[in-house]
């Protein structure tokens, strides 16, 4: 038997397999390199992260600075409205879109006579009328008592798109207006009783002076207690009323310029009060109430005495028994206020914008003269004829007797002496 080797069989590889430690030394290496794979993946997520949050932040800056501005922008413009809308003179209120009152401007709380708290918020106000305006002149008693003349107009406010974002009233206090166009229809009533005063001056005071002298002529020739003599008194009774109507008339359309003296305000009431009384058969029926200091003004003083004489003659003719009258003289800053009250029936509400107009009178021996002559020398002078509510009481014999009938006051802004067109004297 042969045991010789066969040369040409391959030899024989023994094979051992992994051992358990190697197993998980590979396995741990793979881990690591996937932990690493993953950690190098998070960083480079991070970094993206990183830089995209700086680029919104800054994207942020930019929007908020931008913001800002238009925050800032949108303030200037609206404290440049407010601006606005406070410095016109014309009243604005703003609605919203439930009508109520979201802002009113300085111009609208004074014509309307209310506060601030007073509007805001609310819908209806006493001079308001919201959509309901229609632009016409309107006398209206606002909050505060005052009665003005107000034209109103509303404006629907429409956002892009046809929203409806509520409406803005104007309201305009045409008061003054009407007052001044008042006063032109009295000029023009003036300038025409002036044309027709100077032709009855012509015409009429001829016959009465020669009226006034046969009156007289008779009256010596006739005897005293006789029928001829009375009526001769009568006569001439007659033609000095007529003679004081046109002298009246002359003095309402008089010229403008005026004879300014210097003198004392309170003496001049004092003596235009005492010759009311002086033409009154019982003088004694009033009780007469001379109160304020003495008061240096310029002015035409026949012009003032003869206003004032009128006034306090009025005020007794308000009373015929007899009753309290009061004068009052205050200085004023550029001036003299004089204030007569009396506790008559006053001035009824229909007739306060007639007053003053030549001949129209509510007693049937009056001439309508008193108060347009008045009124004539306030205007000669740039002044003002005022009817007030009274607030005073006078002291009679029997108390303190409330003063609720009229009260006139006429104030006399003092002039500047013009050596060229008037005369200056000094009177105590």
């Amino acid at each position: 038997m042969n045991t010789t080797p066969n040369p040409a069989s391959p030899p024989q590889v023994e094979f051992s397999p992994p051992s358990l430690s190697q197993q998980n030394a590979g396995q741990v290496e793979n881990a690591i390199q996937t932990f690493t794979s993953v950690l190098e993946n998070l960083q480079t997520s991070h970094t993206r992260l990183e830089e995209r949050a700086r680029r919104v932040d800054a994207e942020l800056c930019a929007a908020n600075e931008a913001l800002g501005q238009k925050v800032s922008e949108l303030d200037r413009v609206k404290q440049h409205l407010e601006s606005v809308l406070g410095s016109i003179p014309t009243g604005a209120i703003v609605y919203d879109t439930q009508g109520r009152i979201v802002r009113g401007n300085d111009a609208a709380l004074a014509i309307l006579g209310v506060t601030r708290t007073d509007l805001l918020g609310v819908s209806a106000v006493p001079g308001l009328a919201g959509p309901n305006a229609d632009g016409q002149q309107t006398e209206i008693e606002c909050a505060d008592g005052v009665t003005r003349v107000l034209v109103r107009r509303y404006e629907s406010i429409t956002l892009e798109g046809g929203v409806p974002a509520g409406g803005v009233e104007v309201i305009e206090d045409q008061s003054e207006l009407v007052r001044a166009q008042e006063r032109l229809h009295r000029l023009d009533k003036t300038a025409a009783l002036g044309t027709m005063a100077g032709g009855i001056a012509h015409e009429i005071r001829n016959p009465l002076h020669a009226i006034q002298g046969f009156a007289q002529l008779l009256c010596r020739e006739a005897d005293g207690d006789s029928r001829a003599t009375r009526h001769a008194v009568r006569i001439q009774e007659g033609v000095s009323e007529i003679e004081s109507i046109v002298a009246s008339m002359l003095g309402i359309a008089g010229e403008g310029e005026l004879r300014v003296e210097t003198f004392n305000a309170r003496a001049l009431v004092r003596e235009s009060v005492e010759a009311v009384l002086q033409e009154r058969e019982a003088p004694d029926l009033w009780t007469m109430e001379m109160v304020g200091p003495a008061a240096t003004i310029h002015a035409d003083r026949i012009k003032l005495r003869q206003a004032i004489r009128n006034l306090v003659a009025n005020a007794c003719d308000a009373q015929p028994a007899g009753g309290p009258v009061r004068v009052e003289t205050t200085p004023t800053e550029n001036g003299v206020t004089i204030t007569v009250t009396d506790a008559g029936p006053g001035v009824p509400s229909k007739d306060i914008e007639r007053i003053c107009d030549p001949f129209f009178t509510t007693r049937a021996e009056g001439t309508g003269m008193g108060l347009a002559l008045v009124q004539r020398v306030a205007e000669l002078h740039g002044g003002v004829l005022e009817l007030q509510a009274p607030q005073s009481a006078i002291l009679t014999p029997n108390g303190h007797t409330p003063l609720n009938g009229a009260s006139f006051a006429l104030t006399i802004p003092t002039q500047t002496v013009n050596q060229a067109a008037a005369s200056t004297t000094t009177a105590n």
